[in-house]
């Protein structure tokens, strides 16, 4: 494949875990480390951290413009697709049915709760869904396309 192909992939992944890196850290800068349960923030934790890492070798990947590193940031993004959907269905979850505010400490909870912002649940629910659709289907192709 062509170095500029490369790093135009390169370029594409950069910025679009920008947009993940750019809200996990508008969320820990909000406080969600501390109305969170622990392991809740410890998943928004996580989740930085590989966004980061994604963020930090696809530039790596697009200096060298080489084919030969776009596997560890094409596989940490794979990593972020999964943890990310992860965390938003604790999220949806959280919001909704018997567990209402389960992901959030006790201290922070809200009685009666808030109201729900369903349409921030659902976009960010149906995002998270096509992102692991997309996910499948790319590991799929590349699995094909090896065999």
């Amino acid at each position: 494949m062509s170095t500029s192909r490369e790093r135009t992939y390169a370029a594409a992944t950069a910025l679009g875990i920008w947009i993940l890196l750019g809200r996990t850290i508008a969320m820990m800068t909000r406080g969600h480390l501390a109305t969170n349960v622990w392991w809740v923030a410890g998943l928004l934790v996580a989740e930085f951290l590989v966004d980061l890492t994604v963020f930090l070798t696809a530039l790596g990947w697009w200096k060298s413009g080489r084919s030969q590193h776009r596997r560890l940031p094409l596989r940490a993004t794979a990593a972020a697709i999964v943890l990310h959907a992860l965390r938003v269905a604790i999220y949806a979850v959280g919001r909704v049915g018997p567990w209402v505010d389960f992901d959030v400490r006790p201290a922070y909870r809200v009685v009666p709760a808030e109201p729900v912002h369903w349409g921030f649940v659902v976009f960010a629910s149906v995002m998270a869904a096509l992102s692991l659709v997309a996910l499948l289907a790319v590991w799929l192709r590349l699995r094909r396309s090896r065999g």
